[in-house]
């Protein structure tokens, strides 16, 4: 029984997480060729501590840049989808 309170308390915690807005910075690159958390080529980030996210709505200017390295700055909410954190952004800038 205490399992399963803890469980559901667990995946309370990550649903309110999921909705909350967060400002992210990091190493962009190929989710794919780069950091090898997608399985086709998508706009993916790796921040400081190490995470990694995929940008789920990348614009046409952040995939492009992904091939070129340099830093993007992302304010969104995240998710976790299969064990990898993506974010669905609601504003994405390629900074340096």
């Amino acid at each position: 029984m205490k399992k399963m309170i803890g469980l559901c308390l667990l995946t309370a915690g990550l649903a309110f997480a999921a909705d909350e807005t967060v400002e992210l910075k990091g190493k962009l690159g190929c989710g794919h060729c780069n950091y090898h958390k997608a399985t086709s080529c998508a706009a993916a980030f790796k921040t400081a501590d190490g995470k990694i996210y995929i940008i789920d709505n990348a614009t046409k200017e952040v995939m492009d840049a992904r091939t070129k390295g340099g830093s993007i700055a992302v304010t969104g909410t995240v998710s976790d989808k299969d064990g990898v954190a993506h974010v669905q952004a609601t504003k994405q800038e390629l900074t340096k």
